[in-house]
């Protein structure tokens, strides 16, 4: 496996990232933690200095631990007393015992940065896809946890876009605060369950909002003026619109209304394929009423991070997994959304 994906499995379709192993049926909880490559602990241990300031020999570090894979050695992280990990089949298990009317069966699931973090994402059984006028969307339940300290245990769900499979409301950006299980490593998680039942059981009701707010998108086109500042919203990019910019009708390129000798020819770029996306090469826009509206513009955006944004390294696939789920492509998208949903 490449650098940042370490190991993962999928079932079905193969995922907008293109990485893992593709399994033939949808695995049970220790099914997936083989599959995935997770079957393995972590421990806290403690950490020494050698030979320093002419002290012969090791010295514990006080009021420090290192996180460490007990499978190869590797340290994951170092942090303080308080840490407690949460295993990964323990994490599994947590999962299994939150869903256990079996409403969630196991799509994909592995670890990223050398073990570092770890997912697993769940397709939930039951009442079928969401129709967002005639655009199906299907409804996923995500679990994240960090092994570095940088990442506390969260659940919460996502919708996926079933045309493309374009998640669209990504990782933690993607989750209202309230709407979320959140449980910090310096407590345990065996006597959260009914906790994580009762704020999963309440946020049933998220998919209630996004469906209402996802129509209200496909029911608005969007002015065209409003287009390239949805970009320059999305992108966090202050820019300078041209003098008019946004107060005659008509059809405007981005060129149009973006002083674009603010922009590096990167920048630029990104608008352009964003914008050809809206306006004719995105996929589902053969799905009758949704071109030139607002859930449209809004699918551009999430189309441009999940499948075209460029990655360098040597692993650039790995990297937009990464930022798509924990970074800065899931804080692209999500600008988007609320931009278009204040407009």
């Amino acid at each position: 496996m490449p650098a940042e994906v370490e190991t993962m499995f999928y079932y079905n379709e193969v995922p907008w990232h293109g990485q893992g192993t593709k399994v033939d049926h949808v695995l049970t909880a220790a099914e997936a933690i083989t599959a995935a490559g997770l079957d393995w602990d972590v421990a806290t241990v403690p950490i020494y200095v050698n030979n320093v300031a002419g002290i012969k020999g090791y010295k514990k570090i006080d009021g420090k631990k290192a996180i460490a894979r007990m499978s190869d050695g590797k340290v994951l992280g170092v942090l303080g007393d308080g840490y407690t990990p949460v295993q990964n089949r323990d994490a599994f298990n947590f999962f299994d015992d939150v869903v256990a009317t079996k409403e969630a069966k196991y799509h994909t699931a592995g670890s990223l940065q050398g073990g570092a973090r770890v997912w697993l994402l769940a397709k939930l059984n039951g009442s079928g896809p969401i129709s967002i006028k005639g655009d199906a969307v299907d409804k996923y339940l995500l679990l994240m946890n960090g092994h570095d300290g940088k990442l506390a245990l969260k659940m919460f769900f996502t919708p996926v876009r079933v045309v493309c499979m374009n998640t669209l409301m990504a990782a933690e950006s993607g989750a209202a605060r309230g709407t979320m299980f959140y449980s910090r490593h310096t407590e345990g998680i065996g006597g959260r369950i009914e906790h994580a039942r009762e704020i999963l059981g309440i946020t049933l009701k998220f998919y209630e909002r996004f469906t209402e707010q996802a129509t209200q998108l496909a029911s608005l086109q969007l002015p065209a003026a409003q287009f390239p500042k949805l970009l320059t919203a999305a992108f966090a990019v202050p820019v300078k619109l041209l003098p008019g910019a946004g107060q005659t009708a008509g059809a405007k390129l981005a060129s149009d209304v973006i002083n674009f000798d603010d922009l590096s020819k990167r920048r630029e770029e990104q608008f352009a394929t964003v914008q050809r996306l809206f306006e004719g090469e995105g996929k589902g826009l053969d799905v009758k009423g949704i071109k030139g509206t607002k859930w449209a513009a809004y699918n551009a955006v999430v189309e441009y991070v999940d499948y075209m944004k460029k990655y360098g390294g040597a692993n650039p696939d790995d990297l937009r997994l990464k930022n798509t789920w924990f970074s800065r492509g899931a804080r692209i998208k999500q600008r988007a959304w609320d931009y278009l949903i204040k407009k």
